[in-house]
């Protein structure tokens, strides 16, 4: 029987899933850059003094290439040049991972200048973005309502949540779309060119270790990215699966399930109808988004938003999840109550991975074949067609 290793937050869980039931294992085929390249990489900046970096995304792999950036520039003696600009939620950890650091570090601000219209829509930025030399450190990932994050979408969604608002407006349909050109991306890179001449830095993460380094414009960068994640990561079944196990690599996605979820989407398009997914998130802090908050707390009326044609941050999952409930078995391993993640969500509700593969042995039967993915936020399961 092969014991497999599947991360759950900051540990491992193992399944004991025996060889006749296992279809395979599925893991990146990605390999961490080393620190060497890392530093030529970044090394090929030019900083200027009054030079502003917004870190758009915060996962372990954006903070190591933002402490190398800090830690070049320190060498350069051109520490007190930059300034870190970053969310306010995001600034307690940013500031924590920067804790030794002699930084500037600021939160972002609210969408004050404006900067163009992209498509018919008044573009602003903040005012810390209007008189600097500007850099944007992002993470390039599949992203159900945009394709792909990274980049532009980064950007958006860390400037101004009214840009993510109309972005959601574009969409096509109510059905998730990771690794696919969409509306809303190409409204993203709209607002980026709008927003003026920024130098991207772009990684490719893998369990936590930067994997590749985009550098550019922000769109080129972002193109490049989109490009190498999707290659790297795009497998094939040659038909619907009946179950997968997928867990996260990168623990800093996985503290939230409004982080988590997005990923999930990258998997479900290959399953059998009323097939099986089960999911290792262990949601250490909390729900996360607004609309996953105020949904599990009866605060929310997702007909009634969806409706009026509002919008509220993390809205596409919830709609997301709402659909593929009423096609598939979605079991949740993670660490928030029951109450929020079975009753209020509809998740099927299991504390330990056993549990979950107990039942889906029992419902899809003793023969069936599972695959497991190890990290599905670099992974995206496809159909042979």
């Amino acid at each position: 029987m092969p014991e497999i290793c599947l991360p759950y937050g900051s540990t491992e869980v193992f399944l004991n899933i025996k060889a006749e039931n296992l279809a395979e294992v599925i893991e990146p085929s990605l390999q961490k850059i080393d620190d060497r390249a890392l530093y030529e990489k970044l090394n090929s900046i030019d900083v200027e003094q009054g030079s502003v970096v917004l870190l758009s995304d915060v996962t372990s792999a954006t903070l190591k290439a933002l402490n190398s950036f800090i830690d070049l520039q320190t060498e350069k003696g051109r520490q007190e040049a930059i300034k870190i600009a970053v969310k306010k939620s995001h600034l307690k950890s940013v500031k924590r991972a920067l804790e030794g650091k002699s930084v500037d570090l600021t939160t972002i601000g609210e969408p004050t200048e404006d900067a163009g219209i992209a498509d018919g829509f008044q573009v602003k930025i903040p005012r810390v973005f209007s008189e600097h030399k500007r850099i944007i450190i992002s993470e390039v990932s599949f992203d159900p309502l945009f394709g792909f994050g990274g980049g532009p979408v980064s950007f958006i969604k860390a400037v101004d949540p009214r840009l993510v608002a109309e972005a959601f407006k574009r969409r096509l349909d109510n059905n998730p779309n990771p690794g696919l050109d969409t509306n809303a991306n190409w409204f993203a890179s709209r607002v980026a060119e709008e927003a003026g001449e920024f130098t991207s830095i772009e990684v490719l993460n893998s369990r936590g270790e930067i994997c590749h380094v985009f550098l550019g414009n922000m769109i080129d960068a972002h193109s490049g990215a989109s490009k190498k994640l999707y290659e790297s990561a795009r497998k094939d079944l040659k038909q619907p699966a009946s179950a997968i196990f997928v867990g996260l690599g990168d623990p800093s996605k996985s503290l939230a399930l409004s982080s988590s979820i997005k990923y999930l989407w990258n998997v479900t398009s290959s399953l059998e109808k009323k097939g099986s997914v089960i999911f290792l998130a262990e949601c250490s802090e909390g729900l996360g988004s607004q609309s996953l908050k105020h949904y599990a707390t009866g605060r929310l009326n997702l007909n009634e938003l969806v409706k009026r044609g509002e919008y509220a941050e993390g809205l596409e999952d919830l709609i997301y999840l709402q659909n593929a409930l009423q096609i598939y078995n979605i079991f949740l391993v993670s660490t928030l109550p029951n109450y929020y993640s079975g009753t209020k969500l509809g998740f099927r509700v299991a504390k330990k991975a056993s549990d979950a593969l107990d039942h889906v042995l029992r419902h899809h039967g003793r023969k069936v074949k599972l695959y497991v993915v190890t990290d599905v936020s670099n992974i995206l399961l496809t159909l042979s067609q």
